[in-house]
Formats: C-alpha cells, structure tokens, sequence
C-alpha cells in the first residue's frame, strides 16, 4: 500500500470517528439537559419543561401534564438515538465497519424522526427561529451519515444486520434512562410549576432602584402579581418606570428576563 493510501485511509477513519463522537456528545447533552432541567452552577441549560409549557399554553392547552407527556416523548427519542450513536462509536472502536454503519443508520433515522416532529411542532406553534434550527440540524444528519456510508466504502463490506440481543439491551437501557428522565421531568413539573403565577421577589441595587429576575415560565401573571407585591412591601415608594436588560447581558440565567423598577418616594 503506497503512503497516500495510508495517509487517505487514516483521515477517513478519524473523519467518520468525528462523526459519530459529535452526535453521541450532541444526544448525551440533550438528554442530560432534559434530565437537569434549567440553570445550575457549571451548566445553563435550557428550561424545556418551561419551553413546552409556554407552547401548548399559546395552543389554549394549559395542562402541564400535556407538556410532561410531550417532553417525556422527545427524550425517549434522544435516548434511543443516544444509544444507537454509541453503540456505532463501540463497535467503530472495535473495527467492525458494517456493525458500526448499522448503528450508525438507525441512530440517523432517529435523529431525523425526532427533528422530524420538532419540525412540526415549530410550524404549529409559529417557532420560526428554532424550525430553521432544526432544519439545519436536519440535514446536517443526512449529510454527516452519507459521509460515514461512502466513505471509503470500497474497503468495507456489505452493512451487517444489528444483533437482535443487542436491540434488546439497547432497548432495555432506553427504557430505563426515558424511565429516569420521565421521573425527572414530573418532578420538575411539581417543584416549578408554581413559577407561572407566584410574585416574585424583587432584589434591591440601589437607592431607588430594584431588580427583578423573570423565569422563563412565567407570564403576564407573574408579572401582574410581582408589581402588586412590590407595592405593597414597599408602601413609601411609587413606580417611577419599568426597563428590561438586553439579552447579552442577562448572563445568569439562560432563559430569564431581568428587569428592573425604578422608584422614588410618595410625596
């Protein structure tokens, strides 16, 4: 074998293990992200509980357990797709090529399955910007696994059939991580959902001068009851004016509104 072959052959190995690394880490983090739920110290995550809450509030369907069901069904697709990506890695690392590109495929068609339904989801609930992420991350799956397939395909052979104990375990462990998110969500769901209609607490800066920290699930409600309870605890003060932060500058929490009431006492 002549050096470039080696050269070509070991670039289109690292290439295809590049590959299927992105989309274990990228499926690992969304499930960990489900799991987690929200900002904490060392990862501001997105509050999906709050963003499925607010959409099919929007729809006129305000039962959170409607939001659970439907977070619960995304992250079993992560799961699943999760799983298959590393078993495709596993056997990758191995060096069995056509296991590795059957895992690879059904890790690929899940992946498209699942941006499939977001995708449908954002046309239903008018989320432009997050329809054209996941069109993108759409097609970016097909592309990376055409370029995992036909890569140097002439020295693999024929893609082998996945194990049916395999599928049984894969399945298994599915389950049991989809168990354990579900778990997590409906405990989310039980410790926050006060957070769409609970005052909040607004937090002195300055003189005449208060800030208040806006959950992402919170809506005009909050907002109502937040003034009403500011005036009350401070009855000497009237609202001056009300201004919010712009986004890059709300660095603590990912999700959250800042904004901030600007008083000066009653004559």
């Amino acid at each position: 074998m002549r050096k470039t072959d080696i050269l070509n052959a070991t670039t289109a190995h690292l290439i295809r293990f590049g590959i299927l690394l992105y989309w274990v880490i990228f499926w690992l983090f969304n499930v960990v992200d489900k799991v987690i739920g929200g900002a904490h110290f060392l990862w501001v995550g997105r509050d999906r509980f709050a963003q499925f809450q607010k959409y099919f509030a929007s729809a006129g369907l305000e039962a959170p357990v409607i939001a659970d069901v439907s977070l619960i069904v995304a992250a079993a697709l992560e799961v699943f797709a999760f799983l298959f990506f590393a078993g495709a890695l596993a056997h990758f690392w191995k060096k069995n090529a056509e296991v590795a590109r059957s895992w690879m495929t059904a890790g690929t068609g899940l992946t498209l399955l699942t941006f499939t339904i977001f995708s449908i989801g954002d046309h239903i609930f008018g989320d432009r910007f997050e329809l054209l992420e996941h069109t993108l991350f759409w097609f970016s799956s097909i592309g990376s696994w055409a370029v995992f397939v036909h890569l140097d395909q002439k020295d693999e052979g024929p893609m082998a059939s996945i194990p049916g104990r395999q599928l049984v375990r894969t399945g298994l462990i599915s389950i049991g991580i989809a168990g354990v998110t579900t778990v997590s969500i409906f405990q989310y769901n039980d410790d926050f959902f006060y957070r769409r209609t609970a005052a909040l607490s607004a937090e002195q800066v300055d003189a005449d001068l208060y800030k208040v920290s806006f959950p992402f699930l919170g809506g005009s409600t909050v907002f109502e009851e937040t003034l009403v309870k500011f005036l009350e605890e401070h009855p000497t003060k009237t609202v001056d004016h009300i201004y919010t932060v712009p986004k890059p500058l709300r660095l603590k929490k990912a999700d959250a509104l800042i904004f901030y009431i600007a008083t000066k006492d009653k004559p």
